[in-house]
């Protein structure tokens, strides 16, 4: 009787033991889903603010697709090379009036912002200081864009003249500052077009 009385005493405490088990596996289990519902959620709304954010452009991106800035040390003179703006993916030329509307539309100069990647296929153009015109029915004309894929040739001021690019060279929004930087939003990208060179900005310095 006495073995009997003692056992059951022991038997009552591991079915209590085994039940407290049970539960504690219930609640860390409960505890998980509660934190991976909160954590999915908190993933879902960081992606949807990510996308309103960029959206409406209140993330201020710097380099290409936001706004560049180039310092008026780097402006380059009228008729001189073109700068070459890397981060920016554009190449800031400067028209001396008439200079690269080479269909007659009347430009009257400035500054010009032109997006470096062809038309055609996406290469990036490169510009061209000793490439005669002649070679394109524009003799007298040296310097000029040309593409090294597939030989799409345009005006200092992004005009095309030759080869397969459906258009002239794309155009990037330009603002002049007071102290003479030029601010360039490389995410306003407008389609080149014959009136390339009426998109030029006046520029004094």
């Amino acid at each position: 009787m006495a073995t009997a009385d003692s056992s059951a005493p022991r038997s009552t405490a591991r079915r209590l033991e085994q039940a407290k088990q049970v539960e504690a596996r219930k609640v860390a289990r409960r505890s998980f889903l509660r934190v991976s519902a909160f954590a999915g959620l908190a993933l879902f709304t960081g992606s949807l603010l990510s996308g309103f954010l960029g959206f409406f452009n209140l993330r201020h991106p710097t380099g290409f697709g936001g706004v560049v800035t180039v310092s008026k040390a780097r402006v380059p003179q009228p008729s001189g090379t073109p700068e070459r703006v890397s981060d920016g993916k554009f190449w800031l030329v400067n028209l001396a009036g008439a200079e690269g509307d080479v269909l007659g539309v009347g430009g009257a100069g400035g500054l010009l912002a032109l997006y470096w990647k062809c038309p055609h296929l996406g290469c990036t153009v490169p510009w061209n200081p000793g490439f005669q015109g002649a070679q394109v029915n524009f003799p007298g004309i040296t310097g000029w864009f040309r593409c090294p894929c597939h030989g799409s040739t345009y005006s200092r001021a992004g005009v095309r003249v030759f080869g397969p690019a459906p258009r002239p060279m794309d155009t990037m929004l330009l603002s002049v500052n007071g102290d003479g930087s030029v601010n360039v939003n490389t995410g306003k990208i407008t389609g080149g077009a014959a009136d390339n060179p009426l998109r030029a900005v006046a520029y004094n310095g």
